[in-house]
């Protein structure tokens, strides 16, 4: 992988990867220039803050940066400026890029852009969209997985985890299967690098508790105790058999 490369304007920085594309075009950014132009391709169910688009024969995804909570009547996508290394896009970006660089199971990161305003800034990440693939949940809303895929679930998340990476949103929609059953991690951001330790089984009891919580959208969602133990059978395999 090469060095990323970053294109500036009076407002704004982009850094992108050009060994997924170059040149790189900096309207990608902007959802009202996608729709024009045709490229826009929905949004995701449920996440209107992640648009799905598709431009130059790559399918990506489009994710600008949200508050939310209370802070979010007082301003929907503004941070406090503290250096470029330190906004959540760049952020994001590089783990994203160091994890894919060592075979972790992540999309592949195609740019971030960080818009100046004033004292401010907004962000948002493009990355490549893991073909015919669907969040957990929805896999879990349309019926049960057998105990091997829940195993390679576990796997998955310990992969990540024996690299160091603490996921600070671990849950059943930030987790894909695609139709061939290979498992995905998605949206990193907040998330960092960690020495090991008890943080690794409170990511675990986060994942748990997102599965077993209800159901907002008033659909079964399939799962049982025993999927997770199932889970946690891979999670815990002996490093030599992965």
């Amino acid at each position: 992988m090469g060095t990323h490369l970053h294109l500036r304007d009076k407002r704004s920085v982009t850094r992108y990867d050009p060994d997924v594309v170059d040149p790189f075009e900096p309207r990608l950014f902007d959802v009202t220039w996608l729709k024009n132009e045709g490229h826009h391709q929905g949004s995701a169910a449920g996440r209107g803050d992640a648009h799905f688009l598709h431009f130059d024969g790559r399918d990506m995804v489009l994710r600008p940066y949200l508050r939310g909570g209370l802070v979010r009547k007082v301003s929907r996508d503004l941070y406090v400026r503290t250096g470029l290394g330190n906004t959540r896009a760049m952020r994001e970006f590089d783990l994203t890029h160091w994890m894919r660089g060592r075979g972790l199971a992540v999309p592949v990161v195609v740019a971030a852009q960080v818009s100046q305003v004033g004292p401010l800034y907004r962000a948002a990440i493009i990355t490549e969209r893991i073909p015919n693939a669907q969040p957990l949940e929805d896999h879990l809303r349309e019926g049960t997985l057998d105990a091997d895929l829940w195993g390679r679930i576990g796997e998955t998340v310990r992969r990540m985890h024996d690299a160091g990476v603490y996921h600070s949103d671990l849950n059943r929609r930030n987790i894909l299967i695609d139709d061939d059953e290979d498992v995905w991690l998605i949206d990193f951001d907040k998330c960092e690098r960690r020495e090991p330790g008890p943080w690794m089984h409170e990511n675990l009891s986060r994942l748990y508790r997102s599965l077993a919580k209800d159901d907002q959208q008033g659909s079964r969602v399939h799962w049982s105790e025993g999927d997770w133990r199932a889970l946690q059978t891979g999670y815990h395999k002996e490093l030599s058999d992965r």
